[in-house]
């Protein structure tokens, strides 16, 4: 990110390619809807690209900086469509489970839990990121971060119990 900053445009396409799939993975995760899953992606690396110049490597780990920047696209969205309500359709992708009515439960489950313990909880599950990273990510403490995750992993199997 270093070499981004200081304008190697090889270098911000290098960035881009190690991040694409996972970065597309959490957005599509997150937002459940491939086209607001595409905008999200794009205005995130858009985002990137703006800030590069603020970029500093002792704030961080870059993927950490990245889903931090992809997080914010997600909750800005989720307030603009808040504002301008849209019709939804019953899209999702599906998780690791094993059968196709888990992923239902599961994706619905998942849904239903605050957006800060959603977020965490699929940084480290789905994302495999540890929690200093969900920490950098979602700019909160790392003790936090280990919380949110586990208070969500608590709700989803209760809700998870339920159906």
């Amino acid at each position: 990110m270093d070499a981004v900053r200081d304008g190697n445009d090889a270098a911000y396409m290098t960035l881009f390619e190690r991040h694409r799939a996972s970065l597309y993975g959490y957005a599509l995760r997150m937002t459940r809807r491939p086209e607001v899953a595409d905008d999200v992606f794009q205005e995130t690396f858009l985002r990137v690209h703006r800030a590069r110049t603020t970029w500093a490597s002792h704030q961080g780990s870059f993927r950490s900086w990245l889903f931090r920047i992809a997080t914010n696209t997600i909750r800005d969205r989720a307030r603009q469509a808040a504002r301008r309500p849209e019709v939804l359709d019953d899209t999702f992708e599906p998780s690791r489970s094993t059968t196709p009515s888990d992923r239902i439960m599961l994706e619905r489950a998942l849904a239903q839990l605050p957006e800060n313990l959603r977020d965490a909880f699929v940084l480290t599950a789905v994302m495999g990121m540890d929690h200093n990273e969900v920490a950098a990510a979602l700019d909160i403490t790392p003790d936090n971060a280990r919380a949110r995750v586990s208070r969500a992993r608590t709700r989803l199997r209760e809700l998870l119990e339920v159906s």
